[in-house]
């Protein structure tokens, strides 16, 4: 996650605004709709998500690796008066205690950690036993638009710091433990390749895993 092109942090805050009006927006508020108590929000970026935390949640934590983003982040929650610990760190070793938190929020991020399993096997950790991860990602596609992803992952890695287009994030979610049947997948969407098609909603860990 902090790898990369160090030019990404200023172009992706300059670009998100424009595809927040176009999809995003709505899809962040619907997967943060999920977020309740003790919310820990894993690769905040510049904090866009901060905008759309629910009555629901109690207190807000975040982990981000990046300078550049926690100042962002930082400053946008001082606009909007929202209350956010904001901390450095990466998901494969993430700074807080076992069972600190009722959710985790990961909105597109698990494209970028260097280890997804890693990733995904701290915030079991960091998670209550019935706790949610709550999910807004871009995935690998199916067929044509797979395989262009596959070809590009990449150069794409680099321009966009991490960014793995070709994740296969389902999988992965249903290989650390998480119940899988609760995520929507958003075959189509207004964000052009290589990042989508999307996968949102929210997940618990399945119970024989408890």
């Amino acid at each position: 996650m902090t790898h990369g092109n160090p030019l990404f942090p200023y172009v992706y805050r300059l670009g998100m605004p424009v595809f927040d009006r176009l999809f995003y927006r709505r899809y962040r508020r619907a997967a943060m709709s999920h977020a309740s108590g003790r919310l820990l929000m894993l690769g905040l970026g510049p904090g866009t998500d901060l905008l759309f935390i629910p009555p629901t949640v109690t207190s807000v934590a975040a982990v981000e690796p990046v300078a550049a983003m926690r100042r962002m982040a930082s400053a946008l929650a001082r606009r909007h008066g929202v209350k956010v610990n904001i901390v450095d760190g990466i998901g494969e070793s993430i700074p807080f205690p076992d069972n600190s938190f009722d959710s985790v929020h990961v909105g597109l991020v698990l494209c970028s950690v260097d280890d997804v399993a890693a990733t995904l096997a701290e915030i079991r950790r960091v998670l209550t036993a019935d706790g949610r991860l709550v999910v807004l990602e871009h995935v690998r596609g199916d067929g044509t638009m797979g395989r262009f992803q596959d070809l590009i992952a990449g150069p794409w890695s680099w321009l966009a710091s991490g960014c793995r287009p070709n994740r296969r994030t389902i999988d992965a979610i249903a290989a650390a433990g998480f119940d899988t049947t609760t995520l929507r997948p958003i075959p189509r969407t207004l964000v052009p390749p290589p990042c989508t098609p999307h996968l949102q909603g929210f997940t618990t860990v399945r119970m024989e895993f408890r």
